[in-house]
């Protein structure tokens, strides 16, 4: 099994029509910090995780447990 969050944040990133850049402006992050995040090279702080999850209007379980 492999976890793979950053994944099912981009999927969902997409679905809602947001570009990394916009992601980016709206954590407050640069936007490759925002890309390695999402691609797994580093991880999304707890903070992080929870904006992005409520820009996504996504539940946290759904984006921890869809890969698994």
């Amino acid at each position: 099994m492999t976890l793979s969050i950053g994944n099912n944040i981009r999927v969902e990133r997409v679905k809602c029509g947001f570009t990394q850049r916009e992601m980016a402006q709206k954590l407050g992050i640069s936007v490759t910090g925002y890309n390695h995040k999402e691609n797994g090279k580093r991880q999304f702080n707890l903070v992080e995780f929870v904006l992005v999850c409520k820009i996504l209007g996504a539940d946290p379980d759904f984006l921890i447990r869809k890969s698994s």
